[in-house]
């Protein structure tokens, strides 16, 4: 099938929700939630947070400042279950997408979420460096090798229904993934192509520190067992337009913003965009372009206990803009999505 591109606009209509009504989702199923700590493929260990389906009564599970329906240590469902691993972006957190993750795990699905090591919002020292470039798709892979092998976390996870999800950085994490070889000379490459792009200044700045990007092994990156793929505006500085017509998932979905406050678009997600129609016999492509979003706009709501501590471009958005509503529609679409196509994915 030769690969289209549908650009569609996220707004709020009675043929929106219609769709969200009519689509073929499995009944809502209680979510328990638990977090397990694994080895980290680059040294020491990680932590994943883990959503999924359980039989057990849920109700309000506090994290922190953060809230949702669950059920803390909840005894898994049973049943062969298919997996999405989700990518947070830099500085992020294993959390900034728990809306996301916890209406996937209310379709069924098995979701798990790391606090990405030494680029994470409580240690944040790798930014920048390739022991996190290289180290956060070997992380992905790692989770995807534990839920599959070791049943002692309670998961029958179908190794052939894996999914992933995105953003920021995630979203480079994803597309290495997915088959695109990063290469960190290619970052210099891209920030003379496009010397406007804000992601270019942080990217100098970490330069002028002593910041190295060279020191990175991309071998072997790509996991073949995702077969699904979201990816919400990705930072996409280390491939090559070849690089990302190498992609080999079948099903993709990317969200782009109105609004170029973090990446500029010609630089990152329109090639992502154009490379993967240059791929010529993949699955169809869904692209979704948001009106009035911003970079962080993809982000979970913060709380209002926290919203004082925060960079105001993290928790601002457009006057017209409702992040929350967005969330609401943006969680059930992807869940949609990624359920939808990993059932389209081959069976045991």
């Amino acid at each position: 099938m030769k690969l289209s591109i549908f650009l569609s606009s996220l707004t709020v209509s009675c043929s929106l929700l219609s769709a969200f009504a009519g689509s073929a989702v499995a009944a809502e199923h209680n979510v328990g939630f638990k977090r397990i700590q694994l080895d980290d493929p680059m040294g020491g260990s990680m932590q994943v947070s883990l959503w999924y389906p359980t039989d057990e009564k849920v109700g309000p599970l506090n994290l922190g400042p953060f809230s949702f329906e669950a059920k803390r240590n909840a005894k898994p469902k049973p049943g062969k279950r298919s997996l999405v691993v989700m990518s947070h972006g830099t500085g992020g957190s294993d959390l900034g997408h728990r809306n996301v993750a916890l209406e996937m795990a209310k379709r069924g699905l098995v979701v798990a979420a790391p606090l990405h090591p030494r680029n994470n919002f409580r240690d944040d020292s790798g930014l920048g460096t390739g022991i996190v470039l290289e180290g956060r798709p070997r992380q992905i892979s790692a989770i995807i090798t534990a839920l599959i092998n070791d049943k002692s976390h309670g998961f029958d996870v179908n190794q052939r229904h894996v999914g992933g999800f995105g953003f920021s950085l995630g979203g480079y994490t994803m597309l290495a993934l997915m088959g695109a070889k990063p290469a960190p000379r290619q970052i210099a490459i891209n920030c003379q192509a496009y010397e406007n792009d804000p992601a270019c200044l942080l990217i100098k700045q970490l330069r002028s520190k002593g910041v190295s990007f060279s020191k990175m092994d991309s071998s072997e990156l790509a996991d073949s067992r995702l077969c699904a793929a979201v990816i919400a505006d990705p930072f996409t500085g280390p491939f090559s337009d070849d690089a990302l017509r190498s992609v080999k998932t079948r099903f993709v979905q990317i969200w782009k913003p109105a609004f170029e406050n973090v990446l500029l678009a010609k630089a990152h997600i329109d090639r992502v965009i154009a490379n993967l129609n240059d791929r010529g016999t993949m699955e169809e492509t869904e692209v979704i372009s948001v009106p009035l979003a911003q970079h962080y706009s993809f982000l979970a709501p913060f709380p209002k206990s926290i919203s004082y501590g925060l960079p105001p471009e993290l928790i601002n958005d457009h006057d017209d803009f409702d992040r929350t509503k967005f969330q609401e529609r943006f969680a059930k679409e992807v869940a949609n999505f990624l359920a939808t196509s990993l059932n389209k994915c081959s069976s045991d």
